[in-house]
């Protein structure tokens, strides 16, 4: 951060005039604490919050232009600073809270850069030591203007650089602290900024399990490390929590040799390498279960659960063999592989597995819709690849 200067946006109650707008004339004076605390708060937001944006013409927000004009130095920060508090007053709606919008001039990799953060007052006691007729005690003092504390949680960050100055519109970044992890509220990223989401959450998601798929797929030989890597692959993508941190990811999960491979694929294949919202839509169907197929003609479609708990278990010979443990009571048996499947409606037409989603293990490991493991025994599932 080179310079800032900060706003006072009222809240606007709908159905009404908008009301005035606090604007300061001048830069804020920064010392080195405040610039190193603010830089330090901001990266850690958009490291584990940011969310690529491009710029949407059909919205028609004005701060595109804006930014456009800065960057290109046909406005400076004041001049530009008073249109962007403008335009995000107006994008206010009657729920969202009075505050401040601190804009400042930046760079980013060297490039300059312009940054907007909407936030709000905040509160808080400070005690100062003091002596008071010969005897030590504390001053109390009740502090109703703090910025940024330790606790914020109600700001909105926007980062736009020259190098997101392209003819297919504007691009940047967007966080929302306050959205826990989804997508930027609608009114500061539509309304004010003018802009999308430069990717879909869901094919996000999708490319994130299809590489990770095509990783395994291409690069193991071990039978165990292949189980491994595409069973913690499916546990991630099934677990509650609403992000996908492809780097916590690697760390927790890939051993350490294989973790720039990893890494590299990723950028290859187009998957961001930082935190994005998870949202499995698009192959909640796959997760569910796990096929095994052997080089003599057998397979195992096995649910997840049963290879976590060891009732599955995978052990690689070392000389190119395999062996497969199941350690469960007999139900059934009977001639024909289908045998024991639930039937599928008349007419209904079984999803079947593509050949992008096996992974060769045991001579091949592959996540298998759920449609499929009900499919009728006239419904035989594709020819295993070797």
């Amino acid at each position: 951060m080179e310079q800032a200067i900060v706003h006072v946006v009222p809240k606007h109650a709908k159905n009404e005039e908008p009301p005035p707008l606090q604007l300061s004339q001048t830069f804020c004076r920064l010392d080195e604490d405040v610039r190193a605390e603010l830089q330090g708060k901001l990266r850690e937001v958009f490291a584990r919050l940011g969310r690529e944006v491009v710029e949407d013409p059909e919205l028609k927000s004005p701060l595109p232009d804006a930014v456009r004009a800065f960057l290109g130095g046909g406005q400076d920060l004041v001049e530009v600073s008073g249109e962007l508090a403008h335009a995000l007053r107006d994008s206010q709606n009657g729920s969202s809270s009075a505050g401040l919008l601190l804009v400042a001039a930046a760079r980013l990799d060297g490039q300059r850069a312009l940054l907007m953060v909407k936030l709000e007052h905040e509160t808080g006691m400070q005690t100062n030591e003091i002596v008071a007729d010969g005897l030590r005690t504390f001053a109390m003092q009740y502090l109703d203007d703090l910025l940024l504390t330790q606790k914020s949680k109600v700001y909105k960050v926007a980062l736009f650089s020259e190098e997101g100055l392209v003819e297919s519109g504007l691009q940047g970044w967007a966080a929302d602290p306050q959205q826990s992890g989804k997508e930027v509220a609608r009114f500061f990223l539509e309304k004010f900024l003018g802009c999308r989401h430069q990717n879909d959450p869901r094919e996000l998601t999708r490319r994130f399990h299809d590489t990770v798929m095509t990783w395994v797929n291409s690069r193991f030989t071990d039978s165990v490390v292949r189980m491994d890597y595409v069973m913690a692959a499916m546990v991630e993508l099934q677990s509650s929590t609403p992000e996908l941190n492809p780097t916590e990811f690697r760390e927790a999960h890939l051993q350490e040799v294989h973790q720039p491979d990893f890494t590299a694929f990723l950028a290859e294949n187009d998957v961001p390498i930082h935190t994005f919202e998870k949202n499995t839509e698009l192959i909640s169907n796959r997760l569910e279960k796990m096929r095994v197929d052997l080089s003599n003609g057998a397979f195992l479609v096995a649910p997840l659960e049963a290879v976590q708990d060891g009732t599955v278990l995978v052990e690689d010979l070392g000389d190119g063999r395999t062996v497969v443990t199941i350690t469960s009571k007999v139900t059934q048996t009977s001639s024909g592989a289908a045998a024991g499947r639930r039937p599928k409606p008349a007419n209904a037409t079984p999803e079947l597995p593509s050949q992008a989603e096996m992974i060769p293990g045991l001579e091949s490991v592959m996540v298998i819709p759920a449609q499929a493991a009900q499919a009728s025994a006239g419904n035989e599932l594709p020819t295993a690849q070797t």
